[in-house]
């Protein structure tokens, strides 16, 4: 098995697009969790982001730190770049990584120009501690304490389980100290729940989560919502017409029923809940199980092992069935596709607008290849991909702005002078919105002197941006 890297983030916002990684942390482990380097990565505030004073609050990074930093951020993810391939082909592995720190990495690593797809590519492949933990609280109760809500259910929160299981975590959202406290719930778990832990290991990459759905009659798989972790026992039906998930059919439902209904109706059965057609998302680790787990699960227990293949049987035989679901899944995607119909930043086509093309990948090389900001200027417009171009530009804008002509400069401090300007609504925080914030705060931590001192801070940092962009209209 490869080795695993244990990563976490602190970063500017909660958006996943406009979002920067402020700090890194990774902790290199071989496959029995025993460490083998570390690395951290710190950057410095971008002119181009204006970061949310709650991220800032909770991850407790001064504004002195965010800007006397050294490395800017293409300079921090060069470096996060070479020490990822001089590690080789690994895991990557975090907490609640899958929806939020990959997509975070994804979105850094597209407008620097670099692999969009470090993580799951080359051989590399990535899971979701979080994932392990809720399957090990559902296959092996009191394998692993969790924390409660204040609606009295399990809690998973990485703050919360390190306390419930007496975990080293010292100093709670800093990018080390929670890549170690992950790291502990890890080897927790894995002497726990090893039967969880080891499932986990095979299901790290979409193509191994495929062979699995397609090789087997029936696996269970765990989703979270309406409190905490559930079992669906499902069967594999085929792919999602735009997307390609896997689509499967969730075996407590009356197949027969299923299988005898027009277009029209399946459609408004598959709107009920439970849901008789599960997506599960094949790239973000799904946790799969083996049926012999749902002796402690309804209805499934009830329904019987042997209706249970039955019915199993019936899905994986009718293709027909398997005809009318990809149908109407591709006309739910086509509804929302029309009624969504909306101008998108540059950073949000990072999944619409597709790879670039063999000449564009050719510039972006020599891009990445030159450290002489001359030389990558000289390729800002090279590319024929607009949006490649767009980020070469404010790349240089941030690390090298006298190389700018004068009337490129003032355009590229106009875009965002306008947009943060703004008191529209927008997918990233804004000047208005970052003071409204910062007024909700000091109405909140009323009294917490430790707090209201770094909300000044913050406060006088924002108070900067605002005159240098207002200088740019």
């Amino acid at each position: 098995m490869p080795n695993l890297v244990i990563y976490d983030l602190e970063t500017s916002d909660s958006s996943l697009h406009f979002s920067q990684i402020l700090e890194c942390a990774m902790i290199l482990v071989n496959d029995n969790l025993q460490e083998l380097d570390r690395a951290v990565f710190h950057a410095r505030l971008n002119k181009t982001f204006i970061p949310h004073p709650g991220a800032l609050i909770t991850n407790k990074i001064s504004i002195k730190r965010l800007k006397e930093t050294n490395l800017s951020e293409y300079q921090m993810t060069k470096q996060l770049v070479d020490t990822l391939s001089k590690w080789g082909k690994n895991i990557s592995m975090g907490w609640n990584s899958t929806n939020f720190d990959r997509n975070i990495i994804r979105s850094t690593m597209f407008r620097n120009l670099e692999k969009t797809y470090i993580l799951n590519s080359n051989g590399n492949s990535e899971a979701d501690l979080i994932h392990v933990a809720r399957s090990a609280h559902l296959f092996y109760p009191g394998s692993i304490k969790t924390g409660t809500t204040s609606k009295g259910n399990a809690e998973f929160k990485l703050t919360s389980i390190s306390t419930a299981n007496d975990l080293k975590h010292e100093d709670k959202h800093t990018a080390l100290s929670d890549c170690e406290a992950t790291l502990s719930t890890a080897k927790l778990l894995k002497e726990k729940a090893k039967s969880v832990w080891d499932s986990s290991m095979l299901t790290t990459s979409k193509q191994e989560v495929m062979k699995i759905l397609e090789n087997e009659q029936m696996v269970i798989v765990t989703e979270n919502y309406g409190g905490g972790p559930r079992p669906h026992l499902v069967t594999y039906l085929c792919p999602h017409p735009k997307f390609t998930w896997p689509l499967c059919v969730d075996l407590r439902h009356d197949i027969d029923h299923l299988l005898t209904l027009n277009v029209h109706h399946l459609k408004e059965e598959l709107k009920g809940k439970p849901k008789p057609v599960r997506t599960i998302k094949h790239s973000a680790h799904p946790i799969l199980m083996n049926p012999s787990y749902l002796k402690n699960f309804e209805p499934y227990n009830a329904i019987g092992m042997t209706k249970l293949l039955e019915r199993a049987k019936k899905i994986k035989m009718n293709k027909e069935f398997a005809e009318k679901v990809s149908l109407i899944k591709k006309e739910e995607v086509e509804e929302k596709e029309a009624n969504n119909q909306v101008d998108k930043f540059v950073e949000e086509t990072i999944y619409s607008g597709g790879f670039p093309g063999s000449k564009d990948q050719k510039v972006i090389e020599d891009f990445n290849q030159t450290d002489n900001w001359k030389d990558k200027y000289n390729l800002r417009n090279k590319f024929t991909d607009e949006r490649y171009s767009y980020f070469a530009k404010r790349l240089i804008y941030e690390n090298s702005p006298e190389l700018l002509d004068q009337t490129e400069y003032k355009q590229i401090s106009k875009f965002f002078a306008d947009n943060f300007l703004s008191t529209e609504k927008k997918p990233f925080t804004t000047i208005p919105s970052a003071m409204q914030a910062i007024d909700d705060l000091r109405n909140k931590h009323e009294g917490n002197d430790e707090i209201i001192s770094q909300l000044e801070e913050i406060n006088g940092y924002i108070e900067e941006l605002q005159t240098m962009y207002e200088k740019a209209k």
